[in-house]
């Protein structure tokens, strides 16, 4: 056979194909320019900072100076009491804490602005570092006085590679969900309708997500020997560790199976599963603060379940919180299982319809 019969076979075969051909070389490359948004900065100009009363007598004109005096390094917002502004940081709806002593704006002689940041935060501890000197000068020129700046880092200070434990087991457990499942689930394709006769399918991808369950406390184990033998030791074997990526991983396989099951075991199914986990892992703020990169994308993240699920996660396994701590993280969680669950029941009668 010539080459344009064959050039014509590719042709009628890329036809027949032109809906998933789309979506894989002309809609993901537009998710990777997309993507691209992520990078507006080399340095983080947009994160998210309280500005808190160091104490009383802490005047509204005093919490202006300093909020004035390091907006152009940072998103600051006013935070009624020091308390406050620590929660936030603990729960990294912030990213640093600035104090504002009293008597800023009437006073006289030198003073003292405190910023702490949190040791498991690790890709903003240089950052704020620099917001510091911003803050400092940027007081004193405001104040017209000698200020000063105390930098606190708040809890155990972590190494890069602790504080990334914990994103890259996220990432395995969202690979397994989209990727592993779905090929696990079509690979059985010719058996389903036995299956489904013997059985249903609930009860199959039921038992399939409880088999990953109980196979995923492998790589945990994994990662909790591991750190301890690199020496950074992440506490991943804890209750409450476990119960986030659980639950993670039975929302996202889930909805993995509605979809494949919904598009008939198809290789569709298969690529949609692909688009949905590149989404997650673009979209989704796993590694880096909120407004690192891009202010475009630093409000959407946090609509997301997959960035709250992240921020519990490293709050257990770096920073040592209880489950209660993210008591809301845990029902935003069995929310999005429980409208999973809807999604793969009204999958499964569209699929029977059909069938």
């Amino acid at each position: 056979m010539g080459v344009p019969p064959l050039l014509a076979k590719e042709l009628r075969w890329g036809w027949r194909k032109k809906l998933p051909l789309f979506v894989l070389f002309v809609l993901v490359p537009g998710l990777f320019v997309y993507g691209t948004l992520a990078f507006e900065h080399v340095l983080p100009t947009s994160v998210p900072v309280a500005v808190a009363p160091a104490g009383p007598g802490v005047t509204h004109d005093d919490l202006s100076v300093v909020r004035g005096a390091v907006a152009l390094f940072s998103d600051p917002a006013i935070y009624e009491s020091r308390t406050a502004a620590m929660r936030a940081l603990a729960h990294e709806r912030v990213y640093a804490v600035v104090t504002a002593p009293a008597n800023l704006t009437t006073g006289s002689g030198r003073a003292t602005v405190e910023l702490f940041v949190s040791g498991s935060v690790v890709p903003y501890l240089e950052p704020a570092q620099v917001l510091a000197n911003v803050a400092e000068r940027g007081v004193a020129s405001l104040t017209d006085r000698p200020v000063s700046t105390a930098y606190t880092v708040v809890g155990r200070e972590r190494s890069l590679s602790a504080y990334l434990l914990p994103t890259f087991l996220f990432v395995l457990v969202l690979l397994v969900a989209f990727a592993y499942l779905p090929y696990n689930l079509a690979s059985e394709e010719a058996a389903i309708d036995r299956l489904r006769l013997e059985s249903s399918l609930h009860r199959v991808v039921a038992t399939k997500l409880a088999a990953f369950t109980v196979l995923l406390v492998a790589p945990v184990a994994v990662f909790d020997l591991a750190s301890r033998v690199l020496g950074t030791p992440v506490g991943f074997l804890r209750p409450s560790v476990l119960a986030v990526y659980v639950l993670c991983f039975l929302a996202a396989g889930t909805l993995a199976a509605a979809v494949t099951v919904a598009l008939r075991f198809s290789a569709w199914g298969r690529l949609a599963n692909l688009a949905v986990l590149l989404f997650c892992l673009a979209f989704s703020g796993l590694a880096y603060p909120r407004g690192f990169f891009s202010v475009a994308r630093r409000d959407f993240v946090t609509s997301l379940p997959t960035y709250h699920a992240m921020v519990a996660a490293r709050g257990f396994t770096l920073r040592g919180q209880e489950l209660a701590a993210y008591a809301d993280t845990v029902l935003l969680l069995l929310g999005t299982l429980a409208a999973c669950c809807v999604l793969f029941a009204g999958s499964v009668r569209y699929y029977e319809r059909g069938a």
